[in-house]
């Protein structure tokens, strides 16, 4: 080959090299595709219904979120325990102020171990039945919402709408405290002697733990999962106590309960659009973007923009583009292996992190593993679940044929064993170790 072909083609690599940089580039930094996709989603994620089986046969006509909307002003009013009297001091004496927060705080803490059954009844403060005694009505109506034939969140509320707010309190938190009220209510029913309406206060007050999820993306799903561990006890407490007949009838609307919870790809797909927007939007969304978002969506990016988010936004325009995709493709990955079994799902997790290791510690960029860990108290969430139905299981099968089956049901052998104490007492274990704090005490029904 000649020197002159020699150096033309030298000359070709040259100029081809930093045209293939180029192109690379412009794929790793073009923005257009994502911003269409975050736009799209944001729109589909607004308001959505979640179709579930209703926890009651048969359902009441409509959507939660329009029985629920128009009490959505009642229950944001609703009391929180307090003191009968507040001490009086001036604004700025701070220190009497912290003391006086320390002291509702304190006694908010009480109100809710008593409603988790933490502590006994003869504990509860009086603040905590007065409250209860004064939002009554409205928890109940909430609960009744909960028999709605499909589930989803009112547009206002879901998991676009979340706050960051020390004093304003959300739609989702306020809907979560309806539950504390729920569990309350429901230990006071069974220590009167009425076991069947606990379990129906019970159940409903589960249906409204998981409505919390069903639109309000990882935020409502963690919330979910903790009203839910509010209830946890009561719960059992009331379907251990129940008549025989109760408890069957309880058992089919547990397991539509456990169906209804939505999967935790689903979660994690919303929280991509929240995490987008609120990372991202203030800076890489164009005007006409932000126009087509709905007036959530467009709140949220609003209130990311100001000085209290900027050192989230540090660094090259470029090099956050790149970060966005790096975003989304990881999401993109979790989503499909986040219903994994969670030593597996830790397991794929990691590797997605060591796959997008390139500026892993760059402002506003995402760690699957750190995602895991968020998740954890649904994989407690779905224990719990199906706790519940294995102690009616086993409830049912003891009073059927006079003693405690040898095995569970296949649905709940995965997660749980039962360990006989005596022929009145069984003792729910589950399978993990680390979730052993949520076993459950049988007691057997009284023979007539």
């Amino acid at each position: 080959m000649s020197r002159l072909s020699l150096r033309t083609m030298g000359c070709g690599v040259l100029v081809l090299i930093p045209a293939c940089v180029g192109v690379l580039l412009w794929l790793l930094l073009r923005t257009g595709p994502l911003i269409e996709r975050l736009v799209s989603e944001a729109n589909a994620f607004e308001g959505a219904a979640h179709p579930r089986p209703s926890h009651v046969s048969p359902p009441t006509s409509g959507t939660f979120a329009h029985a629920v909307g128009a009490l959505m002003p009642a229950v944001l009013e609703l009391p929180r325990p307090a003191p009968d009297s507040a001490p009086a001091f001036e604004e700025e004496d701070e220190a009497a102020a912290e003391a006086w927060h320390r002291v509702l705080q304190a006694l908010r803490v009480s109100c809710r171990e008593v409603a988790s059954g933490k502590t006994p009844l003869e504990t509860m403060p009086p603040a905590c039945r007065k409250v209860l005694e004064e939002s009554r009505e409205v928890m109940r109506r909430v609960l009744a919402a909960t028999h709605a034939e499909v589930g989803g969140l009112p547009v206002g509320i879901g998991s676009l709408s979340r706050t960051d707010s020390s004093f304003q309190e959300s739609g989702l938190a306020a809907l979560a405290r309806v539950v504390e009220l729920a569990a309350l209510e429901s230990r006071l029913l069974l220590a009167e002697g009425r076991p069947e309406q606990a379990v129906d206060t019970c159940l409903d007050a589960l249906a409204l733990s998981r409505e919390l999820s069903l639109g309000g993306a990882l935020h409502g799903g963690v919330l979910s999962a903790e009203s839910q561990e509010l209830t946890y006890r009561p719960c059992a407490a009331a379907l251990d106590a129940a008549p025989l007949e109760s408890k069957r009838q309880a058992l089919a609307r547990l397991q539509r309960l456990r169906e209804g919870l939505p999967p935790l790809s689903a979660l994690l797909r919303e929280e991509s659009v929240f995490h987008q927007l609120s990372t991202f939007g203030p800076d890489l969304l164009p005007p006409e973007a932000l126009a087509r978002l709905p007036s959530s969506g467009r709140a949220l990016v609003a209130s990311r923009g100001g000085w209290f988010y900027f050192s989230s936004r540090l660094g090259h325009p470029l090099l956050r583009r790149y970060i966005w995709r790096r975003n989304v493709s990881m999401f993109d990955a979790m989503v499909a292996l986040a219903d994994l079994p969670t030593d597996e799902r830790q397991r794929a997790f990691a590797r997605i992190d060591a796959g997008h290791s390139l500026l892993a510690g760059y402002p506003g960029a995402v760690s699957a593993l750190k995602y895991h860990h968020e998740l954890s108290p649904l994989d407690t969430q779905r224990l719990q679940s199906t706790a519940l139905i294995a102690l009616v299981q086993a409830d049912v099968a003891r009073a059927t044929q006079g003693r405690w089956p040898a095995t569970l049901p296949p649905d709940t052998a995965t997660w749980l064993r039962l360990e006989t104490v005596s022929g009145q007492e069984a003792r729910l274990i589950p399978s993990d170790v680390a979730l052993a704090g949520h076993a459950l005490f049988l007691t057997a029904d009284s023979v007539p």
